[in-house]
């Protein structure tokens, strides 16, 4: 049995395409399962690709994906 890999942009036309291109810490969260604490890593890391706009940190949808995809 093979399982072929997902690509980044077919996984952004299936996940979460009820969620914004940008979404906040809390619904990445969400997204992935983790706790705040571990979204504020994954941003520190530089894995979670942010966009600063106002207060707070504001965390693309399609790096969550591509955290996900691994």
């Amino acid at each position: 049995m093979t399982t072929e890999k997902m690509t980044l942009e077919e996984a952004y036309r299936v996940m979460f395409v009820n969620y914004p291109d940008v979404v906040k810490v809390k619904d990445a969260c969400t997204m992935i399962g983790v706790g705040r604490k571990k979204i504020y890593d994954l941003i520190k890391d530089g894995i979670l690709c942010t966009v600063t706009s106002g207060k707070g940190y504001n965390i693309t949808k399609i790096s969550v994906i591509a955290f996900l995809l691994g």
